[in-house]
This record gives structure tokens, sequence and C-alpha cells, in this order.
């Protein structure tokens, strides 16, 4: 009898674990972490609305039921108030990805909750979208001034754009012609397969993935960049302003598709929010205006603030280290770090550390390895032609020989060539990253390969690591 009892006691916890309530059984209904203010956040970070939804302009609510399980992520979706199917379904693929959520709990024991919850759509109108040619359209006048009067269009760009609003063809300027459009230039679309490498908790791997952008010629022209994996996923999303410099805006996504960091630049100041794979905020940062990085906001996994306007203990992702994710930990006082902190990979082996006032690094001690290193700078130093950029331009005047054809026909232009600056200073894996001509291109290449041994190589925490590096030869025959 006393086993039967045992049977059924078993029994009745394994149905009432499995029970769904509804929100007004339940003693503590399920919450986000942190709450919904960041629930909200999140959403919109991470949803991307098909463009055909969105360029009517939107200002509309899809409501969605499922049940929200004890392991914080919820389950059984379904649209009860539809918009679109478009739009219902990024509802669904959003509202699925976030895991983060507080469960309801009976008697302080956490258990699965019904609930409903509304996904909000804010879009401006985008008159620019030609639903017909899937494809942004701007038209200009015969002062290639923008117009929207169709009885004074004589030039227009068009922008081929994929469900998302990517671009998935060539760029195209034309001119209407006997009322017909007339290309009269094309920025190539390109499409590379490759192996992209990404950082995960155990270390760094690679991810098969698609490479995706349209720019000119011109090397001081803006584009974006797009990588995805091989099942459709985001993996990043950036727009450079031209001309070498970083990017403007970013996002980088976890392989699930779940947003894990967004870098927005504005006036010199980059802000950066970081969010855990489960869809929890982690961190708000700031980097720039000569001041280092301002660590703001910091929370953990479970939704507890930890670092609140710019106080407290944080724990944040830094950058990867020799492969690895790094967690820094330490305290932060008015924004700035303080004392000791410490660099760790995600199995809590001690890497670095380093002592900061007020934000200043004073001392930093590399342990990766056989031997320590000692440092005074945590930035990743660039590398840099061995007496600086005035001997560099000096090497490139001396050794530069205009071609014989590009010289005749009076051809100027900028080569961008793009090298790999190893740790000894030997330079390989050369890539013309943009070009002029044939003739033009091979002579820059032949004068940076005689750079190789030359140059100083970057450093992060005192130890040379191997760095990309791009340098723009400019060819002018005056």
């Amino acid at each position: 009898m006393k086993f039967l009892l045992v049977i059924l006691i078993i029994c009745s916890g394994q149905v009432f674990a499995q029970e769904v309530f509804q929100v007004h059984e339940v003693e503590k209904a399920a919450e986000p972490a942190g709450g919904i203010t960041f629930l909200n956040q999140f959403i919109n970070a991470n949803l991307q609305i098909p463009i055909k939804s969105a360029a009517k302009g939107m200002n509309a609510r899809v409501f969605v039921k499922g049940v929200i399980e004890i392991d914080g992520s919820m389950s059984r979706l379904e649209v009860i108030r539809s918009v679109d199917s478009l739009i219902d379904q990024e509802a669904l693929r959003v509202l699925g990805l976030y895991k983060a959520w507080k469960p309801a709990l009976i008697k302080e024991k956490p258990v699965r909750q019904v609930s409903v919850f509304p996904v909000i759509f804010r879009t401006a109108p985008i008159p620019e979208f030609d639903s017909t040619e899937n494809a942004l359209i701007e038209y200009f006048d015969k002062n290639h001034t923008s117009v929207s009067d169709p009885n004074k269009y004589r030039f227009r760009n068009m922008i081929p754009v994929d469900e998302r609003g990517f671009v998935r063809a060539d760029i195209s300027y034309q001119e209407l012609v006997s009322g017909k459009w007339k290309t009269l230039k094309n920025i190539p679309y390109q499409k590379t397969e490759f192996w992209a490498p990404y950082v995960g908790p155990s270390g760094q791997d690679s991810i098969k993935a698609f490479k995706i952008f349209a720019k000119t010629d011109n090397w001081d022209n803006a584009y974006e960049e797009v990588i995805l994996q091989a099942d459709g996923k985001l993996l990043s999303h950036r727009t450079y302003p031209g001309s070498g410099r970083p990017p403007s805006s970013g996002k980088f996504y976890f392989i699930t598709g779940v947003l894990q960091e967004s870098q927005q630049t504005n006036d010199g100041l980059v802000k950066t929010t970081d969010w855990y794979d489960n869809g929890q905020i982690r961190s708000v940062l700031e980097l720039g205006g000569g001041k280092g990085t301002i660590v703001k906001n910091v929370w953990e996994r479970d939704g507890t603030q930890i670092v609140k306007d710019g106080n407290g203990w944080a724990k944040i992702k830094g950058n990867s280290y020799r492969g690895k994710i790094v967690f820094e930990e330490g305290q932060v006082v008015e924004g700035n770090r303080s004392g000791k902190w410490l660099g760790k990979f995600a199995d809590s082996t001690v890497v670095y550390e380093e002592f900061y006032n007020a934000g200043k690094l004073e001392k930093g001690q590399s342990n990766f390895g056989k031997q320590s290193v000692t440092y005074d700078t945590g930035d990743i130093s660039q590398p840099q032609f061995k007496g600086g950029l005035n001997k560099m331009y000096q090497f490139l005047g001396e050794n530069i020989s205009y071609p014989r054809d590009a010289s005749a026909s009076k051809i100027t232009g900028r080569v961008v060539v793009s090298f790999v600056v190893q740790e000894d200073g030997t330079l390989n894996d050369y890539l013309i990253e943009q070009s002029v001509m044939k003739s033009l291109d091979n002579e820059a290449l032949r004068v940076i390969k005689k750079m190789s041994g030359l140059w100083e190589p970057a450093t992060e925490k005192g130890e040379k690591i191997r760095v990309r590096y791009k340098l723009p030869i400019n060819f002018d025959t005056n």
C-alpha cells in the first residue's frame, strides 16, 4: 500500500508539472526576466519586417498566444489576432527566439502558464519601394535632383531587394530614353560562399555562409554587407561609410538567429548593446570620445541588474582572445573600470588580469601560454610600417613606377590592397580590394610585396598577433 501511495504521489506531481494554467489560476504570473521593457526591446531589435509590409507604413499589433514553459521558453505559439500572413510569421519567429521568461509559480513551484502577448510593428512608409519590381527606386529630373512627379522623371537609381530589404541583384543607374529605361551604369552584386569565423562558448569555429554586398569601384562610397548562414539566418549586417572607415552600424547574431550584439556610431561615440543567447539583455556600453569604454548598465542572465547607471560589479563579454570568448569582470565607478579586473574563458580559466584607475589601464598581465606578458594597453594596436607613415610614403614614392599604358592614357585612380601582417612583420594573403586597371593593380601589388618584413606587427595585450591591413595607393599623372 505504501508503494502504491508513493506511485500516486509521483504521478500526481508529474501531472501537476505538465498541466497548463491560466493567468488567474497561478499565484505569481509568468514575466520576462528583467521586465517587460526589455522583452519589447528584444523584439524591436530582432524584428526583420518584410519590406512588402513595412513599405506601406505600419502601426499594428499581432496578438500571439502560447505556453510559457518552466525552462523560460514559449511553446505552442499561435496567432489569435492577425495583421497579414508575412507579419504573423515574423511575430511567431521572434517570440519563439525569446527564452528568458520567469515561469509562473504555484506554492513557489514553477508551472506552465498560458499567455497572450502583443508584438508591435511600427514603420514609416517607404515610398521608394516598388512592389512590381521588388526594388527600391529613387527618381531624378534632368538636373539629377530627386523628384516624385512622373512627368519629371529622367534618371533613376534601382536597387533590387529581397523580402527583408537586402540587395539581391546588380544596382543600376538608368536614363529614360524614348519611354524606356536604359542602364547607364551597374554596381555589381556579389554573393560569395565562404566559411565564416564564429566564436562560440567553446572557442572559434567556422560556419558555411554567404557574404552579400554591392559596392562601386570608388573606395570612398558607402555600402552595406550582409552575411547569411546557409539556412538564411543572419550572422551579421553592417553599414560601411566608405573610405576604409569602420562600420557606422552593425548587428551580429548567434547561430540560432538571436541578436547577440548591436553597434551604433554617432558623432564618434559607439554604443554597444549585448544580449545573452536566451534573449536577456547583458550590457550597454559606450566607447569613444577619448574616455575609453564606459560601462553604463549590466545584467545577469536571469535579469538581475548588477551595474546601474555606471555603478556596480560588472560581468561583460570582452573581445575574442586567442580564438575564444573572454568574459571580463570587475568594479565599475561612475561608468569607469576601477581596481582589479579579470579576463576569463567560459570555463572560468583566468587568462589576464588588469588594474585600472578611473577607467585608465595602468598595468595588465597575460597568463596565456608558457610565459606571462605585461602590458600597459589592452587595445589591439594596429600594425605599422617601421619608421611610421612618412617612411612608408617615402618607400612608396621611391619604388612605384607608373605603368606605361596607364601613363600614356593618362589613367589615374586609387588601388586598394589588403594583406595580412604576420607576427614577425612579414606579409601574405594579398587581395585587391579596389581595382583601377590591371597594370596599376599589378604595380601596387608588386611594391607592397616589397614591404614584407618592414612592418611592426599588431599587438593585443602585449602579444604579437596577425591582422589584416588595407592600404590605398593613389596613381596620379600630375
